[in-house]
């Protein structure tokens, strides 16, 4: 669960920040927060917090419309192998259609049982990546974009998870989305034209598929709706980029163009003790 949406969670970052700045007295923590529920929390614990959801590192260049490639699928679920992820939920859908993946959650029989389950729901439902030993292999992210590009409708259905990425690469690609209520802040890009928040329930979701996928809204629009509130969130996180820069002291021109490409700016994953440990002797005034 990526969220900080955890008050208990957030209760003992606070902690750790203030230990964090006692030993690194000059060192500034500035938290990127998925949604405005975030930002409050931990602006309560004493963070030094601003919204900027993470999707906006997702690059419109890898993920957009293709318009060669028939819709084979009623609805794609990216989503790992993981309880969390709700996979049953999709078992009613027609034609469906999944990206998956595992980071170790399951031990690996349980992973091949999870896999196998997934493969008997329906004939009509395939798994699209790669199966070595029963486990499914990475796809390159243009290989995902290709699938995206084969569904009608993209499916979020965990209760509780971050921004989740694969939220805002179907948006990228031109896919109206259906959800379930969440924390986290995916829904921060949802819109109400294209984007349905229903029940978790097989038949809810089932049936909130077939209707966007039988008002086949045209992709470009999908995409560029987001653009348009993507563009302007970077534009912002860009001109506190540049404040922050010269607040430090930097020389440089102020950031003219978006700095991040693709899903890996501004991430490090690490604990605050963790990165403690990597920058050494605390700062002396």
């Amino acid at each position: 669960m990526w969220t900080m949406e955890r008050p208990a969670v957030v209760a003992q970052m606070g902690r750790d920040l203030a230990w964090y700045a006692r030993r690194f007295p000059l060192h500034e923590v500035i938290f990127l927060c998925n949604n405005e529920e975030e930002r409050r929390l931990i602006a309560a614990a004493g963070g030094n917090a601003m919204f900027s959801n993470h999707n906006l590192m997702i690059s419109e260049d890898v993920f957009r419309p293709l318009p060669d490639v028939p819709v084979e699928f009623d609805a794609v679920y990216n989503g790992r192998i993981s309880p969390m992820k709700r996979h049953y939920l999709a078992f009613e859908i027609d034609r469906l259609v999944h990206v998956t993946y595992s980071i170790g959650e399951l031990t690996p029989p349980a992973a091949r049982a999870f896999i196998r389950r997934l493969q008997a729901q329906s004939p009509r439902h395939r798994i699209a990546n790669p199966l070595v030993d029963g486990l499914p292999g990475r796809l390159t992210s243009a290989e995902v974009n290709h699938v995206y590009n084969q569904a009608a409708v993209g499916l979020c259905l965990s209760a509780v998870e971050g921004a989740m990425y694969s939220s805002m690469e179907y948006l990228m690609a031109g896919l109206p989305i259906v959800s379930t209520p969440s924390l986290g802040g995916r829904d921060v890009y949802f819109d109400p034209d294209y984007c349905l928040i229903v029940e978790p329930e097989p038949t809810a979701i089932r049936r909130a598929v077939d209707r966007l996928r039988d008002r086949a809204i045209p992709r470009e629009e999908v995409r560029g709706r987001t653009l348009e509130k993507v563009r302007a969130q970077r534009l912002e996180l860009t001109a506190f980029l540049s404040a922050l820069l010269r607040r430090k002291g930097s020389s440089a021109p102020p950031l003219e163009t978006w700095p991040f490409s693709g899903t890996e700016g501004l991430m490090r994953w690490a604990t605050v003790r963790e990165i403690a440990a990597l920058v050494g002797e605390p700062d002396r005034a």
